[in-house]
């Protein structure tokens, strides 16, 4: 059966999400969420990476110091998942 959850909507237009809503999409304050519209249907999602944040770290690295990034071996390696959020 489908959860339903009730979002209050201020008159600044400001969303109130319920606390276990948040937790389940894993979002904290200042992050962002993506509601997406598909055939009458609206889905709520934590949105991706925003690139364009990243784009002021490129001069910070060396490439001639930075070793190419083997994807697979990455992907093999177990992770701190609560440290790769921010």
């Amino acid at each position: 059966m489908p959860t339903a959850v009730r979002i209050k909507i201020t008159a600044k237009r400001q969303a109130t999400f319920p606390a276990a809503t948040l937790r389940a999409l894993k979002a904290k304050p200042g992050d962002y969420l993506t509601l997406t519209e598909e055939r009458g249907t609206w889905r709520l999602e934590s949105a991706s990476t925003d690139h364009s944040k990243l784009a002021p770290l490129r001069s910070r690295i060396n490439a001639s110091k930075t070793a190419p990034l083997n994807l697979t071996d990455w992907r093999d390696t177990p992770k701190d998942h609560a440290r790769l959020r921010d």
